[in-house]
């Protein structure tokens, strides 16, 4: 019986085992026409099977010549197939087309190392001709200029296979990884290259932050498996896992964590640490939050570490810091005395951390003070401005202003005057503009908790500070953003209005006596002045506190300071906030007129934000009419005010304003009055607008991103294609007429016109929509309610007589031929 094919053997099978595999390709093609049976699961023969009796080659030829004349015999002896499958996770079969694609599918599955290695290749070839190249050119210098500029930069990635080297301090590094697999081998060898990377850029000091991080994550890894191997580490590696971990960057915030654990990693590895890293490891071991166990080994270090003369000092100076930080002020002043009675000499700075522990303990106030002197005495003209503000800092922190006067005094007269013991400051001290120096140095630095205990103390010595420098901490402490700050400013800021208000009723009862003189009475605050209450003003304006500019403006007017311009401005930004708009405007006709003030450009913003049309979705039909009666007058009241918008570079009106007012009346549904608005913003306010304006305009909305959003966008291509073409025309105008020459470009100021006159043009034509009779009539009705009586009439005149007016005679010619290419692209 002839064996089974070999599909239905593989179907219980999904490999062939490479025994059989290479038992296939080493057997031998035989040439004869009837090979024997084999019998294999891999292979299957069509041909009978032999008898027991072997025929003798006479035999074999007569059989062959038989069969040939049947027609029976073959033309080629008959050659083994196998069929190569792979069976998939849910149980299906994939045949091979060749034992080629077979190899390949489980050599290399996907063609990486293909692709990989033909990258290599045309790499090499690459720099092999570069380097020809180059050596043509420049000769053997320059080829050897580059190589070493490529081996700087071979090592950007340290994950990359090592390269091979022959330097003996870069092999030394290497830890073993003998013994190790899979992903231990991984870590060790990441961590290897690591090494080495950080060795050459060490040595050309360059050290980056990504060195500094990626040499801690690799050792961070690897550090589990060295912990059962410390004696494979060499002592250079550990060398340089030091000197790169613990060295001071600027970037390195977390290197204390990084020597702590390295140091406890090479105390476990039986090494011994030399005198300058055990002093580093105490400060990290403290640092890392390990106070007490620090102290304890700082105590035990005394005899050692304490009477080295290399690391006395900076063994010393750490027990001064730890016990500084920890409040144990007895044992820091003993350790002070030691540094100061030693033979060493030493930098007078180091008793800076006693003499803030001195202005943080309440009974020792007085000491710190006195180790500032001797500090000063002892640095002399070498002591620095920041010197003083850092001493400064620990008095005023600690409420201790006095004290804080008496060094800021010492920094500003270099030590002539001494308050110390004095009953009354000078007169070169007790004025408002020397602690004005102060407050402004402390504002400016950002000290405004010292700043306010400078105000009180100035106020204890019967010293009224200035109403500018209180406005100046009042502004900072808003600036900052945080509540309690807010409440203090609050606080001062009507302390002062307070003062101004008892001032103004204690003049009024005083104004009948002749020859009185009055002065400063109260709780020593300075009189308000229009800052204060400006700064209040905006500041409830920003938080939405309408509630509280009720009971300001009151204070105002109790206090007889006249506002301005921006102190209405922040009340009428508030009415609108609390959703008060429709007291903007009778608010703004009520002040401004009682206080003669002169409106300002965000005056006239707060009044178009508080119109309905900007405040409600949708203006209801029968409120129209009112509405453009409204926004014509606000709009006269502009006109009647444009020389608040004349600069010295002539008239800018803000260009969000003009926004606002153009589609104000777009959505009233007044064509005459967006029209003749269009006219006069740009006649009068000198102010063209740009293109995103303008589509907004002709496609109806304020929101051009929501217009894509509902996939609408092809409304913005079609108004930008207009623009577009428009301009066409008229820069083809501009060849023929010669005011511009071929390849020349149109100016922006000139392109800038014509897109304005390009929504004029729009405009226009969508208002002559309506009969002529009628539109001639609300032109001048619309030009009457917006001031431009004069500028509309000459526009309209104009129209009715075009060859009086050639700019006019343009727009017509414009309108016609737009129509024409209208009627053209339609036909088209």
């Amino acid at each position: 019986m002839p064996p089974r094919p070999a599909l239905l053997e593989l179907g219980r099978r999904n490999f062939i085992c490479l025994a059989c595999r290479t038992a296939l390709r080493k057997r031998p093609t035989t040439t004869t026409p009837w090979p024997p049976i084999r019998h294999s699961s891999h292979t299957a023969t069509t041909a009978a099977p032999s008898g027991s009796k072997r025929r003798s080659p006479e035999e074999d030829a007569e059989r062959l010549k038989a069969l040939k004349a049947l027609g029976l015999a073959k033309d080629e002896p008959h050659q083994m197939t196998v069929n190569y499958f792979q069976q998939t996770d849910s149980g299906e079969l994939r045949r091979f087309e060749s034992e080629d694609q077979f190899n390949q599918e489980f050599s290399d599955p996907g063609g990486e190392l293909d692709a990989h290695l033909k990258a290599l290749e045309d790499q090499i070839k690459n720099v092999r001709d570069l380097a020809k190249t180059i050596e043509d050119m420049g000769g053997k210098e320059e080829v050897d200029k580059l190589q070493e500029q490529l081996s700087r930069h071979s090592g950007n990635s340290a994950d990359e296979l090592p390269a091979t080297t022959d330097e003996l301090p870069l092999a030394s590094l290497a830890i073993p990884i003998r013994g190790l697999n899979g992903n231990r081998q991984d870590r060790i060898h990441r961590l290897n290259n690591w090494l080495r990377r950080c060795v050459r850029v060490r040595d050309r000091n360059r050290i980056l932050p990504k060195d500094v991080q990626g040499l801690w994550k690799s050792y961070s890894a690897a550090r589990t498996i060295l912990s059962d191997r410390w004696d494979t580490v060499p002592a250079p590696t550990w060398e340089v896992l030091w000197q790169v971990l613990s060295a001071e960057y600027a970037f390195s915030t977390t290197r204390m964590t990084h020597v702590y654990a390295l140091a406890r990693d090479m105390h476990n590895a039986g090494l011994t640490l030399r005198p300058e890293q055990q002093i580093l490891a105490l400060e990290a071991m403290f640092v890392d939050g390990w106070q007490k166990e620090a102290i304890e080994n700082h105590r035990r270090h005394v005899s050692t570490l304490g009477t080295n003369p290399d690391t006395f000092l900076a063994f010393w100076q750490l027990g001064l810091q730890m016990y500084c930080r920890t409040g144990d002020l007895e044992r820091a002043r003993r350790i002070a005395s030691t540094i100061l009675q030693s033979p060493h000499e030493v930098d007078p700075r180091f008793i800076q951390p006693l003499i803030k522990l001195c202005a943080e303990t309440p009974a020792a106030v007085q000491i710190g003070f006195n180790l500032y002197r001797d500090l000063r005495d002892s640095l002399g003209e070498s002591m620095a401005i920041e010197d003083y503000d850092t001493i400064i800092s620990y008095f005023l922190t600690t409420g201790n202003t006095e004290h804080a006067l008496f060094i800021f005094v010492d920094m500003m007269k270099s030590g002539t005057v001494d308050l110390v013991g004095a009953q009354h400051y000078p007169p070169s001290i007790a004025n408002p503009f020397f602690f004005g120096k102060w407050l402004k140095r402390l504002i400016g630095h950002g000290d405004l908790h010292g700043a306010y205990n400078v105000l009180s103390l100035q106020r204890s010595q019967g010293i009224t500070p200035r109403a500018i420098q209180v406005n100046g901490l009042i502004g900072a402490w808003f600036r900052s953003g945080t509540a309690k700050h807010a409440k203090q400013a609050e606080e001062v800021a009507w302390a002062m209005i307070n003062t101004r208000i008892q001032f103004v009723k204690m003049r009024k009862r005083n104004t009948s006596i002749p020859a009185v003189n009055l002065y400063q009475a109260g709780d020593g605050w300075p009189r308000a002045n229009l800052e204060t209450v400006s700064l209040l003003a905006e500041n409830y304006k920003q938080r939405g506190l309408l509630d509280k500019m009720g009971p300001l403006w009151e204070a105002i007017s109790a206090t007889e300071i006249a506002p301005d311009s921006f102190v209405i401005n922040q009340l009428l930004l508030s009415l609108i906030q609390a959703g008060r708009s429709e007291a903007v405007a009778t608010t703004y006709e009520e002040l401004f007129a009682r206080f003669d003030l002169e409106p300002d450009s965000r005056t006239f913003m707060a009044l178009w934000q508080g119109l309905p049309a900007n405040r409600l979705a949708r203006v209801p039909p029968r409120d129209l009419e009112a509405q453009a009666q409204q926004s014509r007058a606000l709009f006269a009241d502009m006109v009647k005010h444009a020389s608040i918008f004349r600069t010295p570079d002539g008239m800018n009106i803000d260009g969000f304003l003009a926004r606002t007012i153009l589609h104000s009346f777009r959505k009233i549904q007044d064509r005459a009055g967006i029209l003749l608005a269009l006219r006069g913003l740009r006649r009068i306010f000198k102010y063209n607008p740009p293109d995103m304006v303008v589509f907004e305009l002709l496609i109806e909305t304020m929101d051009l991103e929501n217009v894509v959003k509902r996939g609408e966008g092809i409304k913005i291509m079609g108004a930008q294609t207009s623009l577009q073409h428009y301009l066409s025309y008229k820069k083809a105008d501009l060849l023929r007429s010669g005011k511009l020459q071929e390849g020349q470009e149109m100016s922006p100021e000139l392109r800038a016109e014509e897109t304005g006159n390009f929504l004029e043009l729009q405009l226009q034509t969508a208002f002559d929509d309506m009969e002529e009779t009628q539109a001639l009539q609300l032109a001048i009705e619309a030009a009457d309610a917006m001031g431009l009586r004069s500028q509309a009439a000459q526009d309209i005149e104009a129209e009715a007589q075009p060859t009086q007016d050639p700019e006019a005679k343009i727009d017509q010619d414009a309108k016609t031929r737009a129509a024409q290419d209208t009627e053209t692209r339609t036909s088209t």
